[in-house]
C-alpha cells in the first residue's frame, strides 16, 4: 500500500463514519441541513422505510403507553416541496408530537400527505 493508498483510504473512512450519522432518507435530501437541525434541536429521530419517513414515535423521554385511538389527524394537500423542517413548527403549535409520517416517493418527494400522531387526544 502507497502513502496515496492510504491518505484515499482514511478520507474515505472519515467520510463513511461522517455519512453514519446522517439517517437513510435523510442523506441526500436537498434539505438535509434543516432536517438535522430539527433533529438536534428536537431530541426526535428520524427512519425511511417503505414509502414513508417517520420523525419522532416516541418522543424523548417518553414514559407510558402508546396514544390512545383518536390522537392521530390525516394532514393532504402539503404541498410535494414541504419537508419535517417546515411543517413539524406548524404541528407543534397544536401540542406535542408523538409522530409524524410523511409518505414519500421514491424519486425524494413527498407524496402531499402524512398522518400527525399527538401525545394526548385533546391536543
Amino acid at each position: 500500500m502507497t502513502a496515496e493508498d492510504s491518505t484515499a483510504a482514511m478520507s474515505s473512512d472519515s467520510a463513511a463514519g461522517s455519512s453514519a450519522k446522517v439517517p437513510e432518507g435523510v442523506a441526500g435530501a436537498p434539505n438535509e441541513a434543516a432536517l438535522l437541525a430539527l433533529m438536534e434541536r428536537t431530541g426526535y429521530s428520524m427512519v425511511q422505510e417503505n414509502g414513508q419517513r417517520k420523525y419522532g414515535g416516541p418522543p424523548p423521554g417518553w414514559e407510558g403507553p402508546h396514544p390512545q385511538r383518536g390522537c392521530e389527524v390525516f394532514v393532504g394537500k402539503i404541498p410535494r416541496d414541504v419537508y419535517e423542517d417546515e411543517l413539524v413548527p406548524v404541528f407543534e403549535a397544536v401540542g406535542r408530537i408523538y409522530e409524524l409520517r410523511l409518505m414519500m416517493d421514491f424519486d425524494g418527494k413527498n407524496r402531499g400527505y402524512a398522518f400527525v400522531m399527538y401525545c394526548h387526544k385533546h391536543e
